[in-house]
């Protein structure tokens, strides 16, 4: 393992605008020169951001303040060969967490198996059964008990009997994420590698018993995996199949842990082994004659809309967006067909936002003629549609697109932004008004109530931050000066927001086979 590589590329959710970094936090923070002064809070808050997966599905991502990021990042990285040990007792987990060096993946920390291999995983699986167990675990990353680490890493009995002894690895990261989150010990944040890495320490370790129970309690032989909180097993027959179900609530409820009955069937084989709408999706072909293609286009995109439908709540609309972007020698006359059932797309579906305007961006590249104006309505009525709902992913994607495309954002979205107590939001549209893209008067002081001492460790530290640090807003005194710790970072010009990032909006990172269970 990196620690840099672990603060440069496991820090950040993936999910943020590429300006949004930490590789100036990471470069510093590894420095041996670098000596940090004592924190000055004892407890910090974490900032959400509030995003979108698909449908009307969202999550919280949570950005800790960097103060104990950092502590946790060095405790996994000095402890490295602890948590292998763990984690590679477990014969289930496909999700064990691996330090992946660029350019071999996005992220410093991910799963030892690539998503859209479950398939392939599912298939070794069903050779020799005739019924499936899947369930999920009930809210996983909110649910997780910190007192709970530990338990994983010490057993129960020895944590509970030592739980104020500090030498032990266990009591140190459980210590370190509650004071991350103003002392709360239910749930860790959705968004950094270290997430992955705690939440295989404790999962790896109830595979270990549940593989036991299950041995012992089956008739025949099974086979199954995990990847994250998915689980899929393969069973002879179905009284194995139910005794499993209960092996696993029992063995999840040992560490707070509850299972998603919504996500729990017992089937009987064969069934698909990816989601229908995946497999008659990626199957379609287009055609490199003009008049094919036009006719493929739109017949592509109704059987994603008819898709939509048959299979509500799937993310069968951002799969095929995604997918549209592998269409060869697209002919020029057709671009204004797909051009506008992408902004489409996004109305019907704002998760393809993203993925959306990677396409027109790249289309724009190749010398594609871009309707601007409409692109510009559409952005606007995001931003606007959005803000007033606190959809902050959406908003904050389409801030970046407008600075992309260099489109103005009308009074109407000026006024919903600067209503938004977001950091990410604030930071973009401060920087949007900077360059051009806000004219029109964008109201702060909604922002300026975050700007003092005692909110660099609150949850808002990110915009008190940066603000003070790019001069955006300015409330008299410098108060991270007065600060010890946030002081030294921008002193040494350390800052979470590229202002000269280059003006690109990337697919996103899941834009592949699905996978799903």
């Amino acid at each position: 393992m990196n620690r840099r590589d672990l603060i440069a590329r496991g820090y950040l959710p993936k999910e943020l605008p590429p300006p949004f970094n930490t590789i100036s936090l990471a470069d510093f923070a590894t420095c041996s020169k670098i000596s940090f002064p004592r924190y000055p809070k004892k407890t910090a808050k974490i900032y959400s951001h509030n995003h979108i997966r698909y449908n009307s599905l969202r999550r919280n991502l949570g950005i800790p303040n960097p103060v104990f990021f950092l502590e946790i990042s060095d405790l996994l990285d000095s402890n490295w060969s602890t948590i292998n040990q763990i984690t590679k007792r477990s014969n289930f987990s496909k999700s064990k967490p691996t330090y992946t060096p660029l350019p071999q993946r996005e992220r410093s920390i991910s799963p030892v198996l690539d998503f859209y291999l479950i398939p392939v995983e599912r298939a070794k699986n069903r050779i020799a059964g005739r019924y499936i167990l899947h369930t999920d675990i009930s809210r996983f990353y909110q649910s997780i008990y910190t007192h709970s680490i530990p338990w994983a890493i010490h057993g129960k009995s020895l944590a509970k009997q030592q739980r104020n002894d500090m030498t032990l690895l266990g009591n140190n990261l459980d210590k370190i994420l509650r004071n991350s989150q103003d002392g709360q010990t239910l749930g860790i944040p959705i968004g950094p590698d270290t997430s992955l890495v705690i939440a295989e320490l404790i999962l790896c370790t109830t595979d270990i018993e549940l593989e036991k129970r299950l041995k012992s309690t089956c008739s025949y032989p099974f086979k199954g995996f995990r990847y994250s909180d998915d689980y899929e097993f393969v069973f002879q027959n179905i009284s194995d199949a139910e005794s499993a179900l209960s092996q696993i609530q029992q063995v999840l409820s040992e560490f707070e842990l509850t299972i998603n009955s919504e996500k729990t069937k017992i089937i009987e084989l064969p069934c698909s082994l990816d989601s229908i709408w995946v497999l008659e999706l990626s199957d379609y072909k287009f055609s490199e004659s003009r008049l094919t293609q036009m006719q493929d286009i739109i017949r592509y995109f109704d059987k994603a809309f008819q898709l939509i439908n048959e299979f509500p709540g799937e993310p069968v609309l951002k799969y095929a967006v995604a997918r549209i972007s592998n269409i060869n020698n697209l002919d020029i006359e057709n671009w204004p067909l797909l051009e506008s059932l992408l902004l489409q797309s996004i109305t019907i579906e704002p998760s393809t936002l993203r993925d959306s305007l990677s396409i027109i961006q790249e289309k724009k590249v190749n010398k594609y003629n871009i309707n601007l104006s409409l692109l510009e309505e559409v952005i606007n009525f995001q931003i606007y549609r959005n803000a007033i709902l606190g959809h902050s992913s959406e908003v904050a994607w389409a801030i970046w697109s407008a600075m992309v495309f260099d489109l103005s954002i009308n009074k109407l979205a000026t006024e919903s932004i600067s209503k938004m107590e977001d950091s990410i939001v604030a930071i973009l549209a401060l920087n949007a008004r900077k360059q051009g893209q806000i004219k029109e008067s964008l109201d702060t002081s909604t922002w300026e109530q975050f700007l003092n001492e005692d909110e660099l460790y609150g949850e808002q530290w990110l915009l008190c931050y940066e603000a003070n640090l790019q001069g955006h807003l300015s409330k008299g005194v410098d108060y991270v000066s007065k600060d010890p710790w946030f002081s030294l970072l921008k002193d040494n010009g350390i800052t979470f927001y590229g202002s000269k990032t280059p003006l690109v909006i990337p697919p996103s990172s899941t834009s592949g086979p699905s996978g799903r269970f």
